[in-house]
């Protein structure tokens, strides 16, 4: 009977949580647009990027949000490793 009542409250705490997840993409896509917009990064890296953002916010429009979360990680680490103002 425990063990019913864990795996239930387990499953519903993963279904509610999954919107959460949901709506973290469409904030990191905004704050690669904010710093690509004071980065000292050139046209070409700049452009590897804005792919990289674009294929994450596809990836999240489809549902596959765990291919989105790792291309919009990769367009933050560029940007990060490339440099900001």
């Amino acid at each position: 009977m425990i063990r019913k009542l864990t795996t239930t409250a387990a499953i519903i705490g993963l279904a509610l949580s999954f919107p959460a997840l949901a709506a973290h993409c469409p904030k990191d896509a905004k704050a690669i647009d904010a710093a690509l917009e004071r980065s000292t990064l050139g046209k070409d890296e700049q452009a590897q990027i804005k792919a990289l953002r674009d294929e994450g916010m596809k990836s999240h429009g489809a549902g596959d949000h765990r291919a989105a979360e790792g291309k919009l990680a990769e367009a933050m680490r560029m940007l990060l490793g490339g440099g900001l103002k």
